[in-house]
């Protein structure tokens, strides 16, 4: 344990395979061990060098980067990729099919038309290095859960290194009437969303749901979920009445709150600050939700950086909401949740795969 973490950058363009290796060189702890200007080339030196980290353009001769994941996960099951992605409609689709298939995260590629090649590195570094820094987390992580492993079968139970949290309910906590289901995601979230989202039927409440993302890989992401699920999934428009349901994703770029208009609730989009380093903010719509609806709210907190969500699901619960949280195993990445957790503010923990089921069970109760 403690090993570097290796990288590959995986690129068409010499000079982003150039830029991506120049900011790698400087992180501590990370070692590079390679460039491949397609999937193809990638696979090889994947082989050759069995990185933790895959940093993989989409667009590329060849081998693209969706057909490289999909091979990866076949293959190296311990591997992460995070994508780098253009921003347009086409590469959004690949980016949201990216995520969907296991993809640790991505990032958006400025074009070097726009910028220069120093703007582009300053740019890039700032969003690469959070991914980096989680990816380094879940190497360390897989290697906590590999010695537990060797433990359960060799060591005396008072030396064994286990998972500190299990799913839990907290006893005697009393469900109030739902009204509405709030939804809080970032990190891993387009893959638990599409476990989850699909499963629901019979759902006669409106979903209101922030998912970290940038303009337009929102509104991909709706289609998808949309294309996939039986209730109507949409990207939230300004001035819209919510409907029962319906879900409604906040835009990239922008915060989402709902107000009461006479006797229907309405979604206003609204321009402001970034709150917890994020906008759209869980906080900020479940702030709101506590206003309209009280305390007949449904939280649902899944995977993802950060603790965007803690204080929305806190001031819910303190106005008699019930709140759901996905555990640390099956989360990517468990700031959000966790956070949660750490306040005492979650009434279930439960795996991903329970999940819908569970939310099902509340509302009809």
């Amino acid at each position: 344990m403690g090993d570097n973490l290796k990288i590959i950058v995986v690129d068409d363009s010499v000079s982003y395979r150039n830029i991506i290796s120049k900011i790698i060189a400087g992180i501590k702890d990370v070692e590079f061990v390679g460039t491949a200007a397609d999937g193809k080339i990638a696979l090889a030196k994947i082989e050759q060098f069995k990185p933790d980290l895959v940093i993989s353009d989409i667009m590329m001769p060849v081998m693209n980067g969706i057909e490289l994941l999909e091979i990866i996960n076949k293959r190296y099951q311990d591997m992460d990729v995070i994508i780098v992605s253009g921003i347009g409609s086409d590469q959004s689709h690949l980016t949201v099919r990216a995520l969907e298939l296991g993809a640790l995260d991505f990032i958006t590629k400025p074009p070097c038309s726009e910028a220069s090649v120093q703007e582009n590195y300053d740019q890039i570094k700032n969003m690469l290095m959070p991914v980096i820094s989680l990816a380094k987390t879940r190497k360390y992580t897989r290697e906590i859960r590999k010695l537990s492993s060797v433990a359960t079968e060799q060591e005396p139970i008072q030396n064994k290194i286990v998972d500190t949290v299990k799913p839990v309910k907290q006893l005697g906590k009393k469900i109030s009437k739902i009204d509405v289901i709030a939804v809080g995601v970032s990190t891993g979230g387009p893959k638990a969303l599409i476990e989850i989202i699909p499963q629901l039927k019979n759902i006669e409440l409106p979903i209101l749901a922030v998912q970290h993302m940038p303009p337009l890989f929102t509104q991909t992401l709706a289609e998808r979920l949309n294309k996939l699920s039986m209730i109507q999934v949409v990207e939230a428009q300004q001035g819209e009445i919510i409907q029962n349901g319906v879900m409604y994703f906040a835009p990239g770029g922008v915060h989402m709150i709902i107000k009461k208009k006479a006797t229907q609730v309405e979604i206003d989009l609204i321009d402001t600050v970034p709150v917890n380093s994020c906008k759209p903010s869980v906080d900020v719509l479940f702030n709101s939700i506590a206003n309209v609806y009280g305390g007949n709210v449904l939280t649902v907190i899944l995977t993802g950086m950060g603790n965007d969500g803690a204080k929305g699901v806190t001031t819910i619960r303190k106005k008699g909401g019930y709140s759901l949280i996905q555990d640390e195993k099956t989360s990517v990445v468990w700031g959000m949740p966790g956070s949660v957790f750490n306040l005492n503010q979650a009434d279930e923990v439960l795996p991903l795969h329970q999940i819908a089921g569970r939310i099902m069970e509340i509302v009809k109760d």
